[in-house]
């Protein structure tokens, strides 16, 4: 799965063959498809995978004050992506054939449970009507594309992705949800 997550993060899907991910992982071909069914079952698994480690990342204490709960989910959020920097980077559209659709469900996925966990911190339910949710996951758009141009070009600073994506978090909670 490591060998996995660094050679699929490193280039593009079509890139990357079984051998490469057997070499890097000091295996052979065989178990690589022995136990993933080839690249693609690997792939999946990484993703699985990080979706799962993904949603832990937010931070949830009702007891701070909305500000200080999305800072401190924004830095724990800023701080997998690049503890995790390859397969964000894959993630966010670089790496993995971005038409495959259960890499697009997994995509999805993750959204959805970002989504559902900001609704719990910020609203105590997910039970919300659609618009409120399309407002959250158009805000995960934003912070995928944040972090994809932070990680890959480094052309701008963590804290200017933390800024906004602090303040584009806050401003749908407290401007953009209460309209709805």
């Amino acid at each position: 799965m490591e060998a996995g997550r660094r050679v699929f993060g490193s280039r593009p899907y079509p890139e990357v063959s079984v051998a490469d991910i057997a070499a890097e992982a000091g295996v052979s071909r065989a178990l690589v498809n022995h136990y993933f069914d080839g690249k693609r079952g690997l792939l999946l698994a990484v993703l699985r995978d990080l979706t799962d480690r993904a949603e832990a990342a937010i931070q949830t204490d009702a007891d701070l004050p909305v500000e200080e709960m999305v800072s401190a989910s924004t830095d724990s959020w800023l701080d997998f992506a690049s503890a995790n920097r390859e397969m964000a980077l894959a993630f966010s559209g670089i790496g993995p054939a971005p038409t495959d659709p259960e890499v697009e469900g997994l995509v999805d996925d993750l959204r959805d449970r970002i989504v559902d966990r900001v609704l719990e911190n910020h609203l105590g339910t997910t039970d919300v009507p659609p618009a409120v949710r399309f407002a959250l996951r158009a805000y995960t758009g934003i912070f995928l594309l944040a972090v994809h141009d932070w990680l890959a070009s480094g052309a701008v600073t963590r804290e200017d992705v933390h800024d906004l994506l602090s303040r584009g978090l806050l401003s749908t909670l407290t401007e953009v949800l209460p309209a709805r």
